[in-house]
């Protein structure tokens, strides 16, 4: 399972907390997001450490590779590193995939976003959170959707590094949508909200690399807020996607 932006493990653990009572999980916290850690590398480093741990404990298949905004790009390049060692990814399951590759005009703009969340964040509240402009963007009004996500920010966030964010920006918009074979691909699920700007920015160049993947798009959410909103209804949708005759 691999987080977002900015995001330790435990701004998943609204999903984790209960697919583990039926499945092994794996949450690593990136590289930047912790203390004492070296820099945020980038998509393929983060990526191939996960690879090597799964490696050196000779795990064969992978039920699910799950992903949220930025871990949804991390988590496909691991699909493909995966796979590229013989083991075998039986579902991929991406949760608002900013899936792009801008230009680099682009992601000096995206830069500078990113600073100016993360300084807006630094010595903040949680609550004092649910104001910032960017917040109440990415949630579509409703900010209080992204507390989960948010609280674990808080902690980390003295530990990112300048050099941290301008990895993960360069990890977000320079993706270069690794190829799958079909028998792969239509396992895979892109979950977004339908008011989101990862939708509205790379929708249609994610359909069209990976035309035989499932597309699951929720009207009125924004950017992961579905998880928190309808938390029930979306771990049954993972269970049913992983054991089709699962648990309701």
């Amino acid at each position: 399972m691999l987080a977002g932006s900015f995001c330790p493990a435990e701004s998943m653990e609204l999903v984790y907390k209960e697919l583990e009572k039926d499945y092994y999980v794996i949450a690593p916290t990136y590289n930047g997001c912790h203390e004492n850690s070296k820099d945020f590398t980038s998509r393929q480093g983060e990526a191939a450490e996960i690879c090597t741990y799964i490696k050196e404990r000779k795990i064969a298949t992978v039920k699910m590779i799950y992903g949220q905004s930025m871990g949804c790009e991390i988590g496909l390049e691991l699909a493909y590193q995966l796979i590229e060692n013989g083991i075998v990814v039986e579902n991929g399951f991406f949760d608002g995939a900013p899936c792009a590759s801008l230009p680099k005009p682009m992601r000096r703009v995206m830069l500078s976003v990113f600073r100016n969340c993360l300084n807006a964040f630094r010595g903040k509240t949680l609550d004092e959170t649910m104001n910032i402009r960017l917040v109440k963007i990415m949630s579509n009004k409703n900010p209080e959707a992204l507390k989960p996500m948010i609280e674990p920010i808080l902690i980390i966030a003295p530990y990112l590094t300048d050099k941290s964010v301008k990895n993960q920006v360069e990890c977000c918009y320079t993706f270069d949508f690794p190829q799958f074979a079909s028998s792969v691909e239509k396992n895979f699920h892109f979950f977004y909200g339908g008011s989101e700007k990862a939708y509205r920015l790379s929708y249609k160049g994610t359909r069209k690399s990976y035309p035989n993947a499932d597309y699951i798009i929720k009207k009125g959410y924004g950017h992961c807020t579905y998880m928190t909103k309808n938390t029930e209804d979306y771990i049954k949708l993972l269970y049913e996607i992983m054991m089709p005759c699962s648990k309701a």
